[in-house]
């Protein structure tokens, strides 16, 4: 009796603790399943020799949660210079280093162990010819520590310059932007900075001047027939002269912003509070309405009316999804497009609407022989400014398809656009005396500007294309916009609740890619697919259009980027050779995927 007493109490714990821990289990789960990186630091470490060849040494250190593959740094050859002795390895780990070339660059890789470490340290290694440049009575390194490719934000930057061919008293820096400096200083020939906080996008850049190379050789530095020093100095001057003007500005329109201020607040609660409505629905697992992916992100996730990127990027997988292209994604490095059906003329595809005829046109126009290799094509997208006016006039076009008296009232919001328009007027007679503002990268306080409403010169257009964008807060839904509304959150909420899909899953695969177009509408295209993953059988989910992770992920930002690239740019001061902020070479990108 005892004996089997015994057992029964040793049974009871041992059923007890497998629960314990299968709770607990369940608990990490959502935990688990997060995928994301952060860049906690960069070291830099550059060099000059004495024949002027840049040698540049960084170790980045990146923090996982998930599973990732691989860590990437995108490098470019100055202009008419090269890169040579690309190397990299994985800080204390197994590294499987290899190079890809890119447009106009390359990609340096290293592989991750499996499972992903929680942190890594990314040393990399190359060598830039050209990239000094000699001039008739100085030598100068412009040279960027931290690109805007950067999808992620860098927690903190440490870096050197070591000037070999240079004295301390002989070398002159600036740092661009300053406001992300934290110290910097100068020990004989080695400039030493640390740098707060970088966000994402954003550069960071030293320019230094020096005594001319005695007998400089153009096999490793680029040469001007010029001089420079005073044309260098006096760029210099304009960037910090601007700088405190832009504080000045700042301090100055605090007042006037506050009206800016208020005014959303009454406005809301006159105008902007939603109608009730009776729909009580909790999930809704099929298509709640029969609207193209892109108006659906025009009204769910842009402004009411106006698509963001996404909603481009989910009219492209949707022409996938319908057979209209086939994408190729074995290769995750070398994706590949192909444009599927008989050769048409231009407009000329029957069941597509204007504005997705337009993409299908697009990437037409830039395939070679009916097919169209992903990277080039983004590349092409970068240069010029053609994709940046393509979208703006595609947008458009998908606003015409939208009925919005039926859905919204505009009152509080028109409202909101003649009081920002109005102050906007009075701002301008003090604009007049601010000098041109720049590019909000060499000068971060110009963004700051455009999120705080307190520079009533830039706060009202912003305030003005916010309330276009954000409709919603100031005008209000009918009772059949909102309904609209509340179905499509619900759609969301569907696709992206593990529980629910798994339980009530989709009915084939074909229906999940469906799903996944409108999830990238909706901007929840990398949970959607990572839920699909788990609970889509293996040999069904290699059969969907999207089932590969590194290409859906990063899809919308590929366009993303490009849109930005091709956005107009205002050009720096300076000519022939001699660069303004934000001029420098080096810089690129990198992530982990």
């Amino acid at each position: 009796m005892y004996e089997l007493s015994t057992g029964r109490r040793v049974c009871s714990k041992t059923i007890y603790f497998v629960l314990t821990v299968s709770l607990i289990l369940l608990l990490l789960l959502p935990v688990a399943s997060a995928r994301d990186y952060s860049l906690e630091s960069a070291d830099v470490n550059v060099t000059v020799s004495p024949e002027g060849i840049v040698h540049v040494q960084e170790s980045l250190t990146y923090r996982f949660e998930g599973t990732f593959y691989e860590v990437y740094r995108q490098v470019y050859p100055p202009p008419g210079g090269s890169i040579e002795n690309m190397q990299g390895y994985l800080e204390g780990l197994p590294s499987d280093f290899y190079v890809t070339e890119v447009y106009e660059g390359y990609e340096l890789v290293c592989r991750l162990p499996s499972p992903t470490p929680e942190q890594v340290t990314f040393v990399t290694s190359y060598d830039y010819y050209g990239g000094l440049k000699v001039y008739n009575d100085i030598s100068e390194l412009h040279y960027k520590f931290w690109g805007d490719e950067w999808e992620k934000p860098l927690h903190g930057l440490s870096a050197t310059v070591t000037i070999i061919p240079a004295s301390g008293s002989d070398i002159t820096y600036w740092l661009h932007p300053d406001d992300y400096t934290k110290t910097a200083t100068i020990n004989d020939n080695t400039v030493t900075v640390q740098a707060d906080k970088i966000p994402a996008n954003s550069w960071y850049e030293i320019r230094a001047i020096f005594p001319r190379l005695t007998s400089p050789d153009p096999r490793y530095v680029t040469m001007y027939d010029q001089n420079a020093k005073f044309q260098i100095f006096r760029i210099e001057s304009q960037y910090a002269l601007k700088q405190k003007a832009l504080y000045v500005v700042f301090i100055v329109y605090v007042l006037l912003a506050l009206s800016l201020l208020l005014a959303p607040f009454y406005l809301y609660f006159k105008y902007g509070r939603e109608p009730g409505i009776a729909y009580e629905g909790i999930y809704e697992r099929e298509l709640p309405y029969d609207s193209s992916p892109a108006v659906v992100n025009a009204m769910m996730k842009g402004g009411v009316g106006d698509p963001t990127i996404d909603g481009f990027a989910a009219t492209v997988m949707d022409l996938i999804h319908r057979d209209y292209l086939r994408i190729d994604d074995s290769d995750p490095r070398n994706i590949v497009l192909h444009i599927t059906g008989p050769e048409r003329e231009k407009g000329d595809s029957p069941g597509l609407l204007d504005f997705e005829q337009d993409v299908l046109d697009l990437i037409v126009q830039h395939s070679d022989g009916r097919q169209l290799h992903w990277k080039e094509f983004q590349s092409r997208l970068k240069k010029g400014t053609s994709f940046y006016n393509f979208i703006n006039s595609w947008n458009k076009k998908v606003k015409a398809h939208i009925d919005l008296e039926k859905l919204f009232i505009e009152k509080g919001a028109t409202k909101m656009d003649y009081f920002a328009g109005i102050l906007f007027l009075v701002s301008l007679l003090s604009l007049f005396a601010v000098p041109w503002l720049g590019d909000s990268s060499a000068y971060p306080i110009i963004e700051k500007l455009g999120f705080m409403p307190i520079i009533v010169a830039f706060i009202s257009p912003v305030v003005l294309i916010l309330n276009a964008r954000y409709r919603t807060v100031l005008g209000r839904w009918t009772p059949e916009g909102k309904l609209y509304v509340e179905r499509w959150k619900n759609f969301k909420k569907y696709i992206t609740d593990f529980s629910d899909l798994k339980e009530h899953p989709p009915g084939s695969v074909k229906l999940w890619d469906h799903y996944m177009v409108y999830a990238m509408a909706l901007g929840v295209a990398e949970e959607a697919l990572r839920h699909m993953s788990v609970i889509v059988p293996k040999e069904e989910f290699r059969t969907s259009h999207f089932h590969n992770r590194v290409y859906v992920t990063g899809y919308s930002s590929d366009f993303s980027h490009a849109y930005q690239r091709s956005a107009p740019r205002s050009s720096s001061g300076g000519s022939r050779g001699v660069g303004g902020s934000g001029g420098g070479f080096g810089g690129g990108g990198g992530g982990a995927r």
